[in-house]
Parts: C-alpha cells; structure tokens; sequence
C-alpha cells in the first residue's frame, strides 16, 4: 500500500527551504521500467559523484515540489555544466547543495497548508517557487525536433529527518535506493548496486 505526504528540505542554514510531495514505497526502474514512481538513486557521473547528489525525484514536477525561501531566486548559487540545461542550486552562505532543476522558474501564491494536503490551510496566502517544462531543440535523422524538457531532483540528505520526516536508511535496508551509469554513456539499465567509480 502506497502513502503519500509533504516533506520539508532545507540547507544548513536555513535560508534554502523547500518542500516535496513524496509517495512511498518506490517503484524499482529494473522492476518495472516507466513506472510513475518517486525515483531514488545515485549516479555515477562527474557531477553527481563530486557534488555526493543523492537523487529524490516526485512523480510531478510541476505540482510536488515548491521553493518557500529565498523569494527571489537570484539569491540561490546556481552551478550550471556541460549543456547547462540543469542549474544545481546551492546556498550562497552555508554551501549546501539542496537540488537541480532544469526548466523554467514561477513564482505563484498559494495556501502551502491546503497545498501540503492538509484538510483545511489557515488561508494565509504565501508566495512561493515552482518549476515549469521548457522547450528545447534537439534534432533527430537531420530535422529539428522541438519538444518540452522539465527536470527536478532534490538532495534527499536535504531532506528532514527525525519524527515525520525521511528515515535514508530506511530507504537503504528496504532496497527503494538504486543506481544509475551516466559516466560512460554505456546505456546500461538501473541496478541495485553502483557501477564503476559510483558511490554507495
């Protein structure tokens, strides 16, 4: 049986703050590729293994996920490599990287109790951060094929812990953490253990 609930993120300090809407138990991708599932995971690419990203991804970008602090965006670090589709945002003052979001950025007022699923909010309005899809380029047998792209991937390690929030060992021992090959380009699939130069 699979439950649903509202986490909170934060950097070290503080001035980062974040929540996701998380549906648990995971879908393993080596057991059912496709699957609409939170995705847990660690890669072994370059960027990943140096930053020690460990990958939390919602079901719906668009909806499960809002920036609540800082309120102007430009207040984030944001390191951007290769394509420099995806900017890892990180804290200007403690350092710590909270996740990575490729699209584009929109502010909206929401009731982030209503929002956090819980049955009535206060109705204090508050402005807050979401992510929406981009269209990029690419092209395929020598045409240009334009189509959205939208990515979105929380730190879990920022992610609370402790009473009502996430428990990453337990994610461990129940085997809903994987990972993926990004370093080679061997397109090889998900498996349950890190591939060459990868981390546990």
């Amino acid at each position: 049986m699979s439950t649903t609930g509202v986490h909170h993120g934060s950097c070290h300090c503080g001035f980062v703050q974040y929540q996701i809407r998380l549906t648990f138990p995971p879908i393993p991708p080596f057991l059912e590729a496709g699957a609409k599932s939170v995705k847990l995971y660690k890669c072994n690419c370059t960027v990943c293994q140096k930053m020690g990203f460990f990958h939390c991804r919602p079901i719906n970008i668009n909806d499960d996920f809002i920036l609540t602090s800082p309120s102007n965006i430009q207040e984030l670090g944001d390191y951007r490599v290769f394509a420099k589709r995806t900017g890892w945002y990180f804290c200007k003052t403690c350092g710590v990287r909270t996740f990575g979001m490729s699209g584009t950025w929109e502010q909206d007022e929401i009731d982030v109790g209503t929002w956090s699923g819980k049955q009535h909010g206060d109705g204090t309005v508050q402005k807050v951060w979401k992510s929406k899809s981009n269209d990029i380029d690419t092209e395929k047998d020598g045409k240009k094929i334009t189509k959205p792209y939208h990515y979105l991937s929380v730190n879990a390690v920022t992610l609370e812990g402790g009473d009502g929030g996430v428990d990453l060992k337990e994610w461990h021992e129940k085997g809903w953490l994987y990972y993926v090959e990004n370093r080679e380009k061997a397109g090889n699939h998900p498996q349950p253990q890190p591939f060459h130069c990868g981390m546990y």
